[in-house]
């Protein structure tokens, strides 16, 4: 009897300790993509220095959507698809950035991660390095963009190949941990050493090669 109250004695104050640690977590940003729960001026919509296209969110009842060509031949193409926004921001340190995404058929929506962003010759927002978290129907990649020698390069830093279904709501979550990020999504994790990872980030969502819905982002620490 002694021993069974002396765990249960255990397991609530570790049930405390885990609901302390839970209610502890600062929110430094929380919006859902409806009609009413965001500011479009809190955020900056930047090129990619690779793809000449801005990009344009469709606002829906629910949630905002990369915008689309008619053209069915279109309708999929990076340069006509392509559309990514950073909170106009940046974060210090060790943070969890978390987004509700659908991916549509083909399509690949993600977590964007800039170090910086500036004007381009034509004054429109363009990031200098980033990273993108993108998700697709195989899965989870993670693509590093970088400039060499005045030219835009990018390269695939880590991926995990799993099954994602079209036209599903999964939450992405992305966190920095000192110069590591870890991402999760639908019971699948992979972590990674990004030895450059710049101490503030600014943190965004984007959509590309099809039609992708976005519902919600946060940022905690």
């Amino acid at each position: 009897m002694r021993r069974c109250s002396a765990r249960l004695a255990c397991c609530l104050v570790l049930l405390a300790f885990a609901v302390t640690l839970a209610a502890s977590a600062e929110t430094l940003v929380s919006v859902t993509f409806d009609q009413k729960g965001w500011d479009p001026g809190t955020w900056v919509i930047a090129k990619n220095p690779g793809v000449p296209h801005l990009g344009k969110w469709v606002q829906r009842e629910k949630c905002i959507e990369n915008e689309t060509p008619t053209d069915p031949a279109r309708k999929s193409a990076l340069d006509a698809t392509l559309t990514t926004m950073v909170y106009g921001k940046r974060f210090a340190g060790d943070c969890t950035a978390a987004a509700t995404f659908e991916i549509g058929a083909g399509a690949a929506p993600g977590i964007v991660i800039a170090q910086d962003w500036a004007p381009d010759a034509e004054g429109q927002p363009q990031y200098g390095e980033f990273y993108e978290v993108v998700i697709y129907e195989k899965g989870v990649n993670l693509w590093h963009h970088f400039t060499k020698d005045g030219k835009p390069l990018y390269e695939l830093t880590a991926y995990c190949n799993f099954s994602l279904k079209a036209d599903t709501a999964y939450k992405l979550q992305v966190t920095r941990k000192a110069k590591t990020l870890e991402m999760s999504i639908a019971g699948q994790r992979m972590g990674v050493l990004v030895p450059a990872l710049a101490n503030e980030l600014y943190f965004g969502v984007e959509g590309c090669e099809g039609v992708c819905r976005v519902y919600d982002f946060a940022v905690t620490r």
